[in-house]
């Protein structure tokens, strides 16, 4: 008896510090801990939990009208769609993963690549790679840095790699990676007089000593905007289109065969020609 009444006056104790309630349906202050904003003063917290309350209470009132029987056959439709959308969607891709091969070849990608370089893959822009540097001017031993830079040794690449990470304002040591000619001008806070594909295409080395950074630019390579992009700098693109066609054609051929299997069977009759 006396654990009914302590049962009984937690939840009248419950519902007396309810925040608001539409109907039946109330809200309790252990409901906003979730959405309770952290890092805010008192008065941000209070706008957010009046709003959060509101729209609460608004979709509550929502809901009920959507009880009404000229609302609800039509709600039931839709789930009803979604749902076996879903349910679909979800069987389609447990099949597709029992087939699925996500490898693709070198040889894949350079045939493709061969096949639509010239109408997929023209450049929008400029591209280098190299290696970039932007050092403080009053930098210890800067002065070796250009002899670093300039070498093909493996051990001076070695040095540069462990100079840079004391003194690097900034650093771009990926010389095989193409990248945006904008991209590394953003990147070193390097900006050219006049215009910056003339720079690209009459420049190897750009060492220019400012009073508060020195820059260092070597550049290995180019392409110019409106060029067909060398492989390498699409070889990701060219994976995922590969991919992207891949699943397609396998989506294609197990809808086909469901299809036909379920013609076999009569369990699927279609009186189309």
């Amino acid at each position: 008896m006396g654990s009914c009444n302590a049962e009984k006056s937690t939840k009248n104790s419950q519902k007396d510090s309810f925040i608001a309630f539409v109907g039946k349906q109330y809200l309790y202050p252990s409901d906003l801990a979730p959405m309770d904003p952290l890092h805010t003063d008192v008065a941000d917290r209070d706008f957010f939990i009046k709003k959060y309350v509101e729209e609460w209470a608004c979709k509550q009132l929502l809901i009920a009208q959507a009880d009404y029987p000229s609302i609800q056959p039509s709600m039931e439709a839709k789930l009803n769609d979604y749902k076996n959308d879903l349910l679909a969607y979800h069987f389609l891709e447990r099949l597709i993963q029992s087939e699925w091969d996500p490898y693709v070849s070198s040889e894949e990608v350079a045939d493709y690549y061969q096949k639509y370089k010239q109408r997929d893959f023209i450049l929008p822009h400029d591209i280098v790679r190299g290696l970039f540097l932007v050092l403080p001017s009053k930098a210890a031993s800067i002065n070796s840095v250009r002899s670093l830079i300039l070498s093909n040794k493996a051990a001076d690449r070695a040095k540069l790699q462990s100079y840079c990470k004391s003194y690097a304002h900034a650093a771009i040591l990926e010389r095989n990676k193409w990248l945006p000619w904008e991209t590394v001008l953003v990147k070193t806070g390097y900006r050219p007089v006049g215009d910056a594909t003339r720079l690209l295409k009459t420049n190897k080395f750009i060492h220019i000593v400012g009073q508060k950074y020195t820059y260092f630019l070597k550049i290995d390579q180019y392409k110019l905007a409106q060029e067909i992009a060398p492989l390498e700098a699409v070889e990701d693109r060219v994976k995922a289109i590969i991919l992207h066609k891949r699943k397609l054609d396998l989506i294609n051929k197990i809808k086909c065969k469901l299809l036909e299997d379920a013609k076999k069977n009569n369990t699927c009759v279609i009186q189309i020609n």
